[in-house]
């Protein structure tokens, strides 16, 4: 019986229909030794920091609404080019963390 290399569900056989109803779960399209469920998250997204260029993945970004508005300011200060909808890593974000620390602001 074929399973999923990560979760072990089957994938092939009068068991992998009975599961494949009950919880949906499916081999993926694109990976066949993976289920759906697996595929969709072993799959990241990149984008790059606006402030720093390094190419991040989307689960480390930190948006601007986490983020506080003194920081941003800083942020904006630096890097007028800087947008409030564009996304920031966190190596930036702790860098404007430790700079408000030490300034003890």
């Amino acid at each position: 019986m074929k399973r999923c290399r990560k979760c072990r569900v089957p994938l092939e056989g009068a068991m992998a229909k009975i599961v494949g109803k009950i919880l949906r779960v499916f081999a993926s399209k694109e990976d066949p030794t993976l289920c759906q469920r697996c595929y969709s998250k072993q799959k990241k997204e990149n984008y790059v920091c606006r402030i720093c260029n390094r190419v991040v993945d989307t689960q480390s970004a930190l948006t601007h609404v986490k983020a506080e508005e003194y920081l941003l300011s800083l942020i904006k200060k630096d890097h007028p080019e800087w947008k409030d909808e564009h996304a920031a890593c966190s190596q930036c974000i702790d860098y404007y963390r430790q700079l408000i620390n030490k300034a003890k602001i």
